[in-house]
């Protein structure tokens, strides 16, 4: 089922961006999410619920922790926590540092909000995008090092839905961890839910930058019907 009240949640609150933007990966892309600039209290709010929704369907509460990689997950995580405990569902929040911390109680540590976690605890990860899933690789490796954690999954905002090595970066990406990855939404279903559709009197995606995203995924996506 689409989910249209969070892709017009991203279309409103430019989120979502059209136009011409290099990826990590090195690729064009006719657009780019960016979770950064949902930095007021009611949007952020806004944006815990979604994540909390999508984490209580896929997971049932079968988890301790929800883990935001630095720097951009980091209020991920944390507004996903409250809009959990909102809904009754009390876990808590976790993430690292780029650098350890030299100083003070947790010195020599390179998470925040571990100091009271027991080892093993089951984690959800929560982040904005995967392409490659680079970052995704080097948080589960960390938290299980660090923390003998059980990644039991990921929750991403949008699946762009684009190839790996030879399939979808994102059935590569568990196929070689063993851990699933959650989309609140794909792209295939925001380009075709904008399109042509007016919002507070705004227009998204226009034919000519459907045209483009279609253009992107024949050369990137990791399936044909978009």
């Amino acid at each position: 089922m689409v989910n249209t009240s969070f892709i017009e949640f991203l279309a409103r609150n430019n989120a979502i961006r059209f136009g011409e933007f290099v990826l990590k990966s090195g690729r064009s892309s006719p657009y780019f999410i960016d979770m950064g600039v949902l930095n007021s209290g009611s949007v952020t709010s806004d944006l815990g619920k979604f994540y909390a929704t999508k984490i209580g369907e896929a997971f049932k509460g079968d988890f301790d922790v929800v883990f935001g990689p630095a720097y951009k997950a980091i209020p991920l995580a944390i507004t996903t926590t409250l809009a959990l405990n909102g809904a009754g569902v009390n876990k808590k929040w976790l993430f690292d540092r780029k650098e350890k911390k030299v100083h003070g109680a947790d010195a020599n540590s390179v998470f925040v909000g571990s100091q009271n976690l027991d080892r093993g605890q089951r984690v959800v990860i929560v982040d904005d995008v995967m392409t490659t899933g680079g970052t995704k690789f080097e948080a589960i490796e960390k938290l299980e090092k660090t923390l003998s954690a059980e990644v039991v999954g990921i929750v991403i905002a949008v699946d762009r839905m684009e190839i790996g090595r030879k399939e979808s970066a994102l059935a590569e990406f568990t196929e070689d961890t063993g851990v699933p990855v959650h989309a609140i939404e794909n792209i295939s279903n925001i380009f075709n839910h904008l399109k042509g559709k007016t919002i507070d009197g705004k227009v998204y995606v226009t034919d000519k930058l459907f045209e483009k995203y279609q253009g992107y995924m024949k050369q990137y996506g990791a399936q044909q019907k978009f």
